[in-house]
């Protein structure tokens, strides 16, 4: 952004926020678990009652020089107008009459309602760039096959997800928004994201440190090609059909076939996980995993034609499945964007797995995918938002699943120990 630009969008922002008053107040979700101001950082006792600024990087003003996240005050409006038009980025403005930091989504609120033209002509440039980067990148695919899952997870990142994000939003209409739902929904996706962010994630993380302990016990065993610990404890479609090994439906979920394989499935699954723990329930997420694991190495059984299979996927499907029935009943208050971003997922993955239909068990994840929504819906009307205690099913299935994805974890560890030491 040039400097002229810069200080008059500062200039805007100041001249908009009055004496006494907070617009977004009467925005606020009431009924929403994050509808509440308290997720707004508090402004420290040396800051109140004088306007100031939060450093959001390292900058030098008048020979001053600030780290990230320093509180640098002011005692009037036209020295603040001057401090943040000379620092480079800027977290959040105080002001003296409010006890908390405005963060930078809730500077300005919309004053005027969005100009569906004008917000499809700002779109283009960066639909066509990623129209152009994901025909490249399915090009590389065809024309360079040994690089072909490297290429297919580039194209994904860096072509299909923007081209779908920015096609859905060429395609909404948002000039059918009032100003009232435009800063409705501004508010409401600020506060969600930091009660989102706020929310505990160590027994995911956890999670996921035993998926990585489980592929590097399978690294150690194969060395480079991974071959031994597939046959040994993946979906063989053979060793459960012919020798009953029904086990392996649920420790293919555990195991991975390669580290980019592993980095895809841990990202995504963090990424849906915390979502969805936030939500309903951290107990359920075991539940959902596990539901969608068995669902989905069910249909990689019957009807995929690939002599083994291996990975979270389908787990990790269904999560996307179940939070898509979560965001359907609770529509009127999770923000906007969030079902937006789930469906973008879909289509995404979707898309992903038709053009890697050669390697990827596209059964698997629609089994995992429909395993998810099955539970969802059953478990319907017993759904709650962001509930403060976990109910007793809930908790004891919750429990059980989790006993059973540990018995897998040690089921491959027995079994890698079998043919590596």
């Amino acid at each position: 952004m040039r400097d002229e630009e810069k200080s008059s969008r500062e200039i805007r922002i100041l001249e908009f926020w009055k004496e006494g008053e907070v617009w977004f107040r009467d925005h606020i979700p009431d009924a929403a678990p994050w509808g509440t101001e308290s997720l707004l950082r508090e402004v420290p006792e040396s800051a109140r009652g004088h306007y100031g600024a939060v450093v959001g990087s390292y900058a030098k003003v008048d020979g001053q020089s600030y780290e990230p996240g320093s509180i640098v005050i002011v005692e009037s409006r036209e020295q603040l107008r001057q401090l943040t038009t000379g620092i480079g980025k800027i977290d959040g403005l105080i002001f003296p009459w409010y006890e908390r930091v405005v963060p930078p989504n809730l500077w300005m609120p919309y004053r005027k309602k969005i100009d569906l033209q004008e917000n499809r002509a700002r779109i283009q440039p960066a639909l066509l760039k990623a129209f152009l980067i994901t025909c490249a990148g399915v090009a590389a695919c065809y024309y360079f096959p040994e690089f072909l899952f490297i290429a297919l997870l580039a194209a994904t990142f860096y072509g299909l997800f923007p081209l779908v994000q920015y096609g859905t939003e060429w395609l909404r209409r948002v000039d059918k928004l009032s100003v009232a739902d435009l800063n409705g929904r501004l508010v409401s996706a600020d506060l969600f994201g930091k009660w989102l962010t706020g929310k505990s994630t160590t027994g995911l993380k956890v999670a996921l440190g035993v998926l990585v302990l489980v592929f590097v016990g399978q690294m150690l065993v194969d060395g480079n090609q991974r071959i031994a610990s597939i046959e040994a404890a993946a979906l063989v479609k053979t060793e459960v059909k012919q020798n009953g090994e029904w086990w392996r439906i649920v420790t293919a979920g555990v195991m991975h076939g390669s580290i980019p394989h592993i980095l895809f499935n841990g990202m995504a699954l963090f990424s849906l996980g915390r979502v969805l723990i936030a939500l309903v329930s951290p107990a359920l997420l075991s539940s959902v995993f596990l539901v969608s694991v068995i669902s989905g190495s069910l249909a990689s059984l019957y009807l995929s034609q690939a002599e083994a299979s291996v990975g979270a996927s389908g787990g990790i499907l269904g999560c996307l499945g179940f939070l898509l029935v979560v965001n359907r009943k609770f529509r009127h208050v999770i923000p906007r964007y969030l079902n937006a971003s789930l469906i973008q997922s879909t289509i995404v993955i979707a898309l992903f797995g038709l053009l890697g239909a050669g390697f990827i068990d596209n059964a698997a994840h629609a089994g995992g995918f429909i395993g998810g929504i099955a539970l969802g819906l059953i478990c319907w009307r017993w759904l709650r938002l962001a509930p403060t205690k976990t109910r007793s099913v809930g908790l004891a299935f919750g429990l059980f699943s989790t006993a059973i994805l540990t018995a897998a974890v040690v089921k491959v560890g027995m079994e890698l120990w079998k043919i590596g030491f």
